[in-house]
Order: C-alpha cells, then structure tokens, then sequence
C-alpha cells in the first residue's frame, strides 16, 4: 500500500468515527440517551443547578460509565460531570425507561452566556454509539447534546437545600445504641469486647492519614461530653481516627433498618474528608455501604450522601448526590437516615434531603461507622495540622410500633 493510500485510509477510519457520532441510527441493542432536565435554567456563577439524566437503556456487553462535558459558546470544555449510572450497564437492571438526577456547581470562573451540556457513554478509553432521542442531537466524538442552561451573575440566589421545615418524625421508635460521650471512650484497636474500634473490621484503612490505634490523648479525646477526633502530622506522616461498631469477629453492633443519627461539628480547612456511614457484615456475600454524609473541606457547605454496592466479582456501582446546606464546620448539626424495608430517607438537622427505594441488597444489618480521613484524590499540603472533627452523640433507633 503507499503512503497516500495509507493516509486515504486513516483520514477515511476517522471520518466514519466522526460520522457516526453525528448520524442518529436507532437500533433496539444499544441504549437512547434522552433530553436532561435542568434547573434552574438560569444560574449564578458559584451556584448549583441540578441535571436530570434520563434513558431508555437495554443491557450492555461491558460496564459503562457517563462522561458529561459542559461547553461554552466557542466549543471548550469548561468542566464536567462524569459519573456512574445508577445501575451497571451490563445487567438487567439496566434496562427501561428511567431517571436520576445529579447537583453540579458550578465554577466561579463561568462568564455569562450559554452553555451545552454533552453527554455519552465510555468504557476506560472507548466511546459507545447511542440512539439519539427526540430532542437530542448527535455530535462528533459519539457525544450526545442532551441540554442547556445560562450564567447570569444578577439571577437569583437559589435556597439551601436545608432551607425547609424539619419534618422527622421519631414517634415510635426507641433508641437501641448510643453513645453520647460523656465518659470514657470504650474503644480497642481491634477488640474484642469494646464498644468500638479502631479499624474497619474488613481490614482496609483509606485515605491519606493512617488510622491509628487509640492511645491516652489520640486520636480520640473526650471532654464536657464531646468526642474529639484529630488528625495531626508528625514527622511528615499524617495520623487520624476511625471508630467501628462492629469488630473483626462480626461481633458488635448492627442493625437492620431503623433511624442512624450522629451530632457533629466537622473539621474547617481542606484536604479534609470526614464521614458517617453504614456497612454490611465484611462476611456478607456483597458488599453495600451508606453514606449519611461526607463532607470535603473545600465545600464546607456541601453535603455529599451515596449508596455503593460492592459485587462478588469486583464490579461496584455507586448514586449519589450533593447538597448545598448551612456552614458544616461553625457550628453542630445533626445527619440523619431513616431506612425502612421500602425507602431510605436522608436528613441534616431533621430536614429531608434526599430519598430512595431500598435495594434488595441492602436488606441486611448495616454497622456504624465515623472517621476524620484525609484526602479522597484532594491535595493535603494546606490541611490545617491539627484538624479535628467533634462528635457530640451517635444513637440509634429501632421502629416498636407501626404508625
């Protein structure tokens, strides 16, 4: 073959790949991406605004994941929102018409005009054809123009998501752990026979702070009935704390469903990744995990909650969302999850942020767990040393009486 022909052939390869980006070919094997719903449509600079994702989805050969790039006016890419869809897209579950919606912030930096939102599927470095339905136009690249919304510096001020009446109800139920932290923490590293401890209990620490084991001062203190966690850096190496209901021997507590709360004040600053959230027994054929709130010291009004399920065959699938509140790191609020057979509800200072059906695999008893981490892919070289998370109690419930 010559040259010419060679790059005849590579210039040809390329236009069929941006051509099929951009001609809608509806097949019934592969998945429609539909028009997202936005809102609001009009947004400040630094705001949040909330993207709907909607598809008619067909299972696929291979997990897949979103890529969503937001563009400006002359085709730049001014930042993105790829993310996991709710279901794996290799299994049944994938299949359907349905929905979920993600909260985006958006940078500071945006100017005023309008912006595109692009959408499509990938797997590691591959791109994957999709139907383009009404409403929806096809670009090059296999992307997918799936709506639109504007920056305004002069639009409204949108309202916390915690700008609402709290609406918790705890009326018949009764408290069935707590610790409110008004002597001795009863912790162990590993136990047996404490309260907690320090570790997680399937032997994995994360983050980039070292979990360690509790010694007289550190990494938990207690004073006027409050529960100090700290992270500190000592000689160039970060340490911090974790607490565990259940220990390594599936002994502890745990529950099936019921109302988890925990009063905190989180620790200002970033690089800092506190948490409270729920786990199935390490001995359970799959993994799940709640997540009643994270919180990331470069937003300390940004409340993050997330379901993960952790399959036998090392697949994961997550959903989450992120919700704008008061200032988490000035003062104490509460976190709160209801979890019922049929729905788990999400709620900060008694107020309802976020609500969804219960899977089927989270109906097994969850432990609770609390950390002060560091990190999550976010640099620590400004982390304030120390940095301290305060646990003001952890309690509970267990519904005795239907309402």
């Amino acid at each position: 073959m010559t040259i010419i022909n060679r790059i005849s052939t590579i210039f040809a390869s390329a236009f069929i790949i941006l051509f099929l980006g951009m001609v809608a070919i509806n097949r019934d094997d592969i998945p429609t991406i539909l028009p997202a719903g936005v809102s609001p449509k009009v947004s400040r600079p630094g705001q949040d605004l909330k993207i709907t994702y909607n598809w008619d989805a067909v299972p696929m050969d291979k997990n897949y994941s979103v890529w969503v790039h937001i563009k400006d006016a002359s085709g730049a890419t001014v930042f993105q929102n790829d993310h996991e869809p709710p279901f794996p897209t290799e299994t049944s579950t994938w299949s359907g018409r349905f929905s979920y919606t993600q909260t985006v912030f958006v940078p500071d930096s945006l100017k005023t005009g309008t912006y595109i939102i692009i959408a499509g599927l990938y797997h590691k470095t591959d791109r994957h054809q999709l139907n383009a339905g009404p409403g929806v136009k096809a670009v090059p690249g296999l992307g997918y123009e799936i709506g639109k919304f504007s920056i305004d510096p002069t639009a409204p001020v949108p309202p916390l998501a915690s700008d609402k009446k709290a609406t918790l109800d705890l009326k018949g139920y009764k408290i069935t752990f707590q610790d409110e932290f008004n002597g001795p923490l009863d912790v162990s590293a590993l136990g047996p026979g404490t309260k907690w401890i320090a570790h997680t209990p399937y032997g994995g620490d994360f983050g980039d702070a070292q979990f360690s084991d509790p010694k007289d001062g550190f990494p938990f203190s207690i004073k006027n009935g409050i529960l100090t966690i700290t992270a500190k850096n000592e000689a160039n190496k970060w340490k911090s704390g974790l607490l565990s209901s259940l220990d390594t021997a599936d002994n502890g507590f745990s529950q099936l469903y019921g109302y988890f709360e925990m009063r905190a004040k989180l620790p200002a600053g970033p690089g800092t990744w506190p948490a409270f959230w729920l786990l199935k027994s390490p001995r359970a054929k799959m993994g799940f995990e709640v997540d009643i709130v994270e919180q990331y010291g470069q937003w300390p009004g940004i409340l993050h909650t997330a379901l993960h399920w952790w399959y036998p065959d090392r697949r994961h699938k997550g959903v989450g969302d992120n919700f704008r509140v008061e200032d988490m790191t000035t003062q104490f609020h509460t976190y709160g999850f209801l979890w019922t057979k049929n729905e788990m509800i999400w709620y900060f200072d008694g107020k309802e942020l976020w609500r969804k059906p219960t899977p089927a695999e989270a109906n097994e008893p969850m432990y609770v767990l609390i950390d002060l981490a560091l990190g999550s892919g976010w640099p620590i070289d400004k982390t304030p040393n120390p940095s301290m998370m305060l646990v003001d109690y952890v309690r509970v419930y267990k519904q005795t009486a239907r309402q």
